[in-house]
C-alpha cells in the first residue's frame, strides 16, 4: 500500500470533522436573527452588552417604547437584596435588578416626598422649582398652599406634547395633584391619602387595558413602606422575634415619636429620639418596616406579571426608584425629612430596558432625578429645555461623566441643610447654624466619624463648591423662614 493510500482514511476523517463543525456553525447562525430581523429588545440588549465599545450608541428613536416610572415612597436602598438586606424581602425587585441597569449609589434630591418627587418630575433642583414645602409664606406671615409655577414645565407635560398619553396612580399626600403633579396627565389618581400600591395598582392596570395600544407614560406610586401606612392585614412580627419592649407599632405611634424627636431641631438641648427609644425599640420599628418592604415588593411583582400578561413589558422601559429613605435611630431620629444622611438620601434606582437580560451595575454617584432624562435620550426624545437633570447614558456606555450630586432639605421651613458629594466624600452643611460635617463613605458608610475638623482643607473646598452652587441657583439663606409651629396635620 502506498503512503497516500495509507493516509487516505485519516484525511477523509479530518474532512468529515471539518464539515461537521461547519454545519454546526451554520445551524447556530440560522437560529439567530439576522441584522435585518433583530428586534428592538435584542438591539438594546446588544448595545448595553457592548458598553465598553466606544462606538456603541443608544439610538432607539425608531422604537415606540412606553415608559413606566414606579416610585416606592420612603424606600431605603439597604433594605433590598441587591442593597445588602439578608432578610430576602425583595425577591421581585432583586429579579428585576438582575435584568436592569442598577445604580448602586443614587442620591435622592431631598429627604422627603414633595420636593424630591417634584425634582424627579421637573428635572430641576428643589431650590429652582420652589416646591420645597406644602406651605409657602406670602406677604408677612400669611401662608398658602404651595404649587409649581406655571412657568416650569413638568416632564409628563413634555411627554404629552411628544404624543404620549399619561396616567398617574398615586397615594396622594406629598404627590397630590394640587401641587402641580397632575399636569400633563390624562388621568391622575390621588384620592386616598397615604395610599399604597394595593389601591393604585388595580386602577393603573385598568387604565393600561384601555390604553395598551397607545404610547403611554405611566406613573405608579405608593406609600407602602411609609411611616403613615399600616399593613391592612396587620403586622406578623416575623422580623421582631423576642421583642419585649413597650412599642406597639402603627402610624399613630410613629407620628408621635417623629414629632417628639423633631424638637431637637427647634429647642436648644431638646430631646432626641435616642433619648425616647431604646436600640431594641428602633430595631422593632425596622422589623415592621421590613414587613412593609416585603408586602410592597409583592405588589411590584404582581404589577410586573400583569405587564407581561398584557404583552407590555417587552415594549416598556421600566424605572424603579424611591424619593427618599427612612431613619431608624442611625443618627438619633425616626422617620425622614430633617437630615441628609445616607439612610435618608441613598435610594434604589434601576432602569429595565426591554430585551436586556443582564445586570449592568453603575457604581458612580448619580442622582435619582436623572432617571427620566436618561430614558428620554435613549428613546430619542428631546429633553425639556433648561433642566438641571442630565442623561446618564455616557455612564452606561462606559464613558466618564461629571455629575453634581447635591441634596437639599428645608423640611417644614425650619430645617435648612444642603449636601454635596465628591466621589466618596460627603459634606453636609447646616445653613442656619453653619455647622459642617464631612464623611468618607468609602470607609464610613454609616457616617459615624465626622472628619470636618481633621480634614479642614477638603471641608473648606467642598463648602466653597457648595456655596458656588447656591449662588448659581440664587439661594439666599437669609430668606429662609421658620415655620416650626406649623400644625402637624399639614405634613
Amino acid at each position: 500500500m502506498t503512503q497516500s493510500n495509507r493516509l487516505r482514511p485519516f484525511l477523509l476523517a479530518g474532512v468529515a470533522i471539518v464539515l461537521a463543525n461547519v454545519g454546526v456553525v451554520l445551524w447556530l447562525l440560522l437560529q439567530s436573527p439576522s441584522a435585518g430581523q433583530e428586534g428592538a429588545g435584542d438591539r438594546i440588549g446588544r448595545l448595553l452588552d457592548e458598553r465598553t465599545r466606544s462606538e456603541s450608541r443608544f439610538d432607539l428613536a425608531d422604537e415606540p417604547y412606553n415608559i413606566c416610572l414606579i416610585s416606592l415612597d420612603a424606600f431605603r436602598y439597604d433594605r433590598t437584596g441587591f442593597g445588602g438586606n439578608s432578610r430576602n424581602v425583595t425577591p421581585n425587585l432583586d429579579r428585576l435588578a438582575d435584568e436592569s441597569v442598577l445604580f448602586t449609589d443614587a442620591t435622592s434630591p431631598s429627604a422627603w416626598t414633595l420636593p424630591s418627587h417634584m425634582s424627579i418630575f421637573t428635572g430641576r433642583w428643589p431650590s429652582i422649582h420652589g416646591v420645597v414645602n406644602k406651605l409657602r409664606v406670602v406677604g408677612g406671615d400669611r401662608l398658602e398652599r404651595a404649587s409649581l409655577s406655571p412657568a416650569i414645565q413638568t416632564i409628563p407635560e413634555h411627554l404629552s406634547e411628544q404624543g404620549f398619553i399619561c396616567g398617574g396612580f398615586t397615594g396622594d399626600a406629598g404627590v397630590s395633584g394640587e401641587f402641580g403633579f397632575s399636569r400633563g396627565f390624562e388621568t391622575y389618581l390621588d384620592d386616598e391619602k397615604f395610599g399604597g400600591l394595593p389601591h393604585s395598582v388595580p386602577a393603573a392596570l385598568s387604565w393600561l387595558e384601555a390604553h395598551r395600544s397607545e404610547r403611554f407614560f405611566l406613573f405608579l406610586h405608593g406609600y407602602d413602606v411609609h411611616g403613615q401606612f399600616d399593613l391592612a392585614s396587620g403586622y406578623s412580627g416575623r422580623f421582631t422575634p423576642g421583642y419585649q419592649g413597650s412599642m406597639k407599632g402603627g402610624k399613630d405611634e410613629q407620628a408621635e415619636i417623629r414629632e417628639r424627636s423633631l424638637l431637637c431641631y427647634t429647642e436648644e438641648g431638646g430631646p432626641r429620639a435616642s433619648d425616647l427609644m431604646s436600640e431594641a425599640d428602633f430595631g422593632y420599628h425596622l422589623g415592621l418596616y421590613d414587613e412593609k418592604v416585603q408586602a410592597a415588593d409583592e405588589q411590584v411583582g404582581r404589577f410586573l406579571d400583569a405587564l407581561r400578561r398584557l404583552d407590555l413589558l417587552s415594549r416598556t422601559v421600566v424605572i424603579v426608584l424611591a424619593d427618599h429613605g427612612e431613619e431608624f435611630g442611625e443618627h438619633g431620629g425616626l422617620d425622614h425629612g430633617p437630615t441628609l444622611y445616607q439612610e435618608m438620601v441613598h435610594v434604589p434606582l434601576l432602569i429595565h430596558f426591554p430585551g436586556y437580560s443582564k445586570q449592568l451595575e453603575i457604581s458612580e454617584p448619580v442622582r435619582a432625578m436623572d432617571a427620566l432624562p436618561t430614558v428620554l435620550e435613549a428613546l430619542g426624545i428631546p429633553l425639556p429645555t433648561g433642566i438641571d437633570a442630565v442623561s446618564l447614558l455616557p455612564l452606561l456606555r462606559g464613558e466618564p461623566q461629571e455629575i453634581e450630586v447635591i441634596a437639599e432639605t428645608d423640611y417644614r421651613l425650619f430645617v435648612h441643610r444642603r449636601m454635596l458629594r465628591d466621589g466618596p466624600w460627603k459634606l453636609i452643611f447646616d445653613l442656619r447654624s453653619g455647622q459642617r460635617e464631612l464623611y468618607d463613605l468609602s470607609v464610613d458608610p454609616g457616617e459615624a466619624q465626622d472628619l470636618a475638623s481633621r480634614a479642614p482643607r477638603r471641608t473648606y473646598e467642598m463648602e466653597q463648591d457648595l456655596r458656588g452652587w447656591m449662588r448659581r441657583v440664587r439661594q439666599a439663606p437669609e430668606s429662609f423662614r421658620d415655620l416650626s409651629e406649623t400644625p402637624i396635620a399639614e405634613y
